[in-house]
């Protein structure tokens, strides 16, 4: 478990580093991470890539929500322009 733990950790620090230094978005990396670790887990081959990517989607909106909390703090969301946006 802790192992497990301890990969997860080193994986996401790593997707985040090349995500911040390349521009590219993290999912790229978690994605086919995600699906590995899984099937090293056990996990059945027939829902290996559902579960990577529901898994990044989950992550995706808990730290999109963070996002959104901070701009709003410093006054940088323009409200006005979500609803026609959405």
């Amino acid at each position: 478990m802790l192992m497990t733990l301890i990969l997860y950790l080193v994986l996401g620090a790593f997707a985040g580093l090349a995500a911040g230094l390349f521009g590219i978005g993290g999912g790229l990396l978690i994605v086919p991470v995600l699906v590995f670790s899984f099937e090293l887990q056990g996990e059945s081959v027939a829902v290996l890539t559902h579960m990577a990517v529901a898994t990044s989607l989950a992550t995706i909106c808990i730290t999109s929500v963070s996002s959104v909390r901070a701009h709003q703090k410093r006054g940088a969301v323009a409200w006005p322009l979500f609803k026609p946006l959405a």
